[in-house]
């Protein structure tokens, strides 16, 4: 896409996933592309760098999910760069959503979360959803999420316990703040203040001066 502008932020990395996929012949469906990124951030943090995908992780659907991902999709589907093909299975009444890039864009990647991506598409790109489903179940901060029965848990990717949920804190105090504002400056406070420094203003003079004697 010749004279486009780069894709940025979590929308470059999956659409990165999904080309090197594409590259490695590998199918990807929304499970896999949540579980292949999920071990790509967790791959990073345990090598000492940021998660490169973006998106916060939690407990829900089967394991690590964002819902994030589902935006970035929506987003990528209106632009043209992606199309999801939805099947069922007639037997099982299994429904799958395998995701396909359209075309490559151009992204802007940290380089080397680009090779840890690689990395993850070359060790795991063949498993099953199903296969990285169980995977991502036995990582660590899975297991601490589950240790304390925490579901739709923030998880900690450096393998604590999980991470506290400021968003009901948060709204908890901008609640607060509406029912009872801040009170105004008095008038005359600030004037006061200044007063009261140029009254000083000599005396801490005298004090410098003292200090720089000794």
């Amino acid at each position: 896409m010749a004279g486009s502008v780069p894709l940025r932020g979590s929308a470059a990395v999956i659409a990165y996933l999904l080309a090197t996929a594409r590259t490695y012949g590998v199918r990807i469906n929304r499970t896999k592309l949540a579980k292949l990124l999920y071990l790509a951030d967790l791959r990073a943090v345990e090598q000492g760098i940021s998660s490169g995908s973006g998106v916060e992780w939690r407990w829900r659907h089967y394991g690590p999910h964002s819902l994030r991902l589902g935006e970035v999709e929506r987003d990528l589907c209106a632009a043209g760069l992606i199309v999801v093909e939805e099947s069922v299975d007639p037997y099982a009444g299994y429904r799958e959503r395998v995701i396909h890039l359209v075309d490559a864009p151009q992204v802007v990647i940290d380089a080397e979360f680009a090779r840890i991506v690689d990395g993850v598409l070359a060790e795991y790109g063949q498993w099953s959803a199903g296969q990285l489903r169980d995977l991502t179940y036995q990582t660590a901060p899975m297991q601490a999420a589950i240790k304390v029965n925490r579901r739709e848990a923030r998880l900690d990717l450096a393998g604590g316990p999980p991470l506290p949920d400021l968003g009901p804190r948060l709204a908890r105090l901008r609640r607060w703040l509406e029912r009872n504002p801040l009170p105004e400056d008095e008038p005359g406070g600030i004037d006061d203040l200044v007063g009261e420094s140029q009254d000083l203003a000599d005396h801490r003079a005298e004090a410098t001066r003292h200090l720089l004697e000794e």
